[in-house]
């Protein structure tokens, strides 16, 4: 039961950091960069803020439609959530490598993950650590969770 609810956690969180789309566009061009190393950036600046852009509304996209079909086999087919859970997350994660890698212009689908995991978790940690401390992102996790059915014995 532990791991169901951890993933059921972890795809709460991860919906709430991926959903904020207008704010997590220079997130995705920040992960991008961090990848990219020290190396030049070998787009225009206005073709890397358009794939910025488009990948972390697609990324929004792909996640809410993730959550919303939890949602469905979960809590409308009667399928037991914490499966439901563990086995769409697992789905999720290649499904966001391959919007990642495919509106970066990777060639290479570990750019794709790279990038993605920077994308996620750097807020992620950061958020957790803050609603650690003030309890301020509560309601928006509140509000992911109510998507996500419980996980029963």
């Amino acid at each position: 039961m532990e791991l169901f609810d951890f993933f059921r956690g972890l795809f709460a969180w991860t919906a709430t950091v991926a959903c904020l789309w207008p704010v997590n566009i220079p997130m995705a061009a920040l992960a991008y960069k961090i990848r990219n190393g020290a190396k030049q950036i070998d787009m225009e600046g206005d073709e890397f803020w358009w794939r910025a852009t488009v990948a972390s509304f697609m990324l929004a996209l792909a996640t809410a439609g993730f959550i919303f079909l939890d949602w469905f086999i979960a809590d409308s087919l009667g399928f037991p959530a914490g499966m439901v859970h563990l086995a769409l997350f697992m789905a999720y994660v290649p499904a966001a490598v391959w919007v990642t890698t495919l509106f970066f212009g990777f060639s290479d689908l570990t750019d794709g993950l790279s990038t993605f995991t920077i994308y996620i978790l750097i807020p992620m940690m950061v958020l957790w650590i803050f609603n650690a401390i003030t309890g301020l992102w509560a309601p928006l996790l509140a509000f992911a969770y109510t998507w996500l059915k419980p996980v029963t014995s």
